[in-house]
């Protein structure tokens, strides 16, 4: 019988902390002055973290809210407050997921929407990013929205994938790349299909990929009279069905109606977006910068051994995966003196993270030899052509004149002509 009670008390235990894991219970300790910091439009309080943290996760928020204002032609007339929660890591939570987003009602303050981020989370660009389109999206959807207690209807999951892309600082080379895979894969996806998917369940490539098809998917719809405008007003539905395709239907009964209209559109959108656009290239001193920050990340200023010796370290391999991408993107828009250099530092990193060291340590060091001889020319002609700009004249008269070819003159037969031309050649 104690066994009995004993297990009973486990189970009811493992219960109550499952039921506290799904309210996402905010500590009292986040709530204290000194552990949360305002936004500077009052809309985002961020609790618990560092300051450093909070004031990052504010601004990035700020600039998401402003550019994503700015894409869908919206004021900034915020009602509800966003409170993002920095929740710690102190393993209360029952399968607490890395973000989490909920509307409550607090009474005479009105109504709060909570985004729960673990910290492990921040480190995670693309999921902050979708935490944060979600919450902003559902503030403007709930300001219309008709909904008795807790039975709201969310933000439509195709925009938040559409601005998630749309926002993410990707290159354009690599973006180009992306949509022309997509384009000549396996087609198109049914609308149903794509408007009942469940985008939460997503991860890594299947989430790009879900977010390159809602972009085009936005796209094709401005293409379409007033079509900022009706995306805005599906969002702003007083009366928005549960069922996504139904919602959509209510502001794009033809696309529901005809499906493969929509499809031909759709497909020209990825079209548009998998043509490489032209982007200006950085400066040797910019590209500079950029590839001696990330190779400084690995531990290239303290040698080969520590550089090579990052591969046998159990996070070694993620750190340059990361590194290799980050060279990768450099490498659409690095300088031309540096793009061979850059190419080889990607190559060497990869074949790191592969576990493949051999003739590694050579290699590094005659990289490393070619990498500071380039800066140091680089330097050398950054610093003439800024000497001759500070030296220059300034009044463009006293520059020395352009060379300026006469017109050949016309050949005549006439003695005197005859004449003086005798005289010239003989340099009298």
């Amino acid at each position: 019988m104690v066994g009995i009670a004993v297990k009973r008390a486990i189970v009811l235990g493992l219960m109550l902390l499952a039921s506290a894991a799904h309210s996402q219970v905010v500590a009292p300790e986040l709530l204290k002055p000194e552990n949360r910091t305002v936004s500077s439009s009052k809309q985002f309080t961020v609790f618990g973290g560092t300051r450093e943290q909070r004031s990052d996760l504010n601004r990035w928020a700020e600039e998401i809210k402003m550019r994503l204002l700015r894409e869908l032609n919206l004021s900034d007339n915020w009602k509800a407050t966003i409170l993002l929660i920095l929740t710690p890591n102190d393993g209360f939570r029952l399968r607490q997921p890395r973000l989490f987003v909920q509307v409550f009602d607090a009474g005479d303050a009105g109504r709060k929407l909570q985004v729960d981020i673990l910290p492990s989370a921040l480190l995670d660009e693309q999921t902050v990013r979708i935490g944060l389109l979600k919450a902003i999206l559902l503030e403007i959807a709930l300001r219309q929205q008709q909904f008795t207690g807790n039975r709201f209807v969310d933000q439509p999951s195709w925009l938040v994938g559409a601005m998630s892309a749309f926002l993410a600082k990707r290159e354009p080379g690599e973006d180009a790349r992306f949509y022309s895979t997509l384009l000549e894969s396996k087609g198109m996806p049914r609308l149903d299909r794509f408007l009942q998917q469940d985008a939460d369940s997503l991860r890594g490539r299947s989430l790009e990929l879900y977010e390159a098809q809602s972009l085009a998917l936005y796209q094709s719809l401005l293409q379409m009279p007033n079509g900022r405008g009706k995306v805005v007003d599906n969002l702003k539905l007083s009366e928005p069905s549960r069922d996504p395709v139904d919602r959509f239907g209510q502001t794009w009964p033809d696309f529901v109606a005809e499906p493969d209209r929509l499809a031909r559109q759709w497909a020209l959108g990825i079209a548009k977006l998998s043509s490489p656009q032209r982007v200006e290239l950085f400066t040797a001193e910019e590209t500079s910068k950029k590839l001696n920050a990330c190779l400084h990340l690995l531990g290239a200023d303290d040698g080969a051994e520590a550089f090579i010796g990052l591969s046998r370290a159990p996070e070694g391999r993620f750190r340059l995966d990361e590194a290799a991408v980050t060279l990768r993107q450099l490498g659409f828009r690095a300088h031309p003196l540096y793009v061979a250099l850059v190419e080889e530092y990607r190559s060497m990193i990869e074949n790191l993270s592969r576990g493949r060291r051999r003739g590694a340590e050579p290699k590094f060091l005659e990289v490393e030899d070619l990498r500071s001889a380039l800066d140091a020319r680089s330097s050398e002609i950054t610093d003439f052509l800024n000497w001759f700009q500070a030296n220059a004249p300034s009044d463009p008269s006293s520059r020395p004149a352009k060379l300026r070819l006469l017109p050949p003159r016309s050949s005549r037969n006439d003695n005197i002509s005859r004449y003086l031309d005798s005289v010239e050649q003989r340099g009298w």
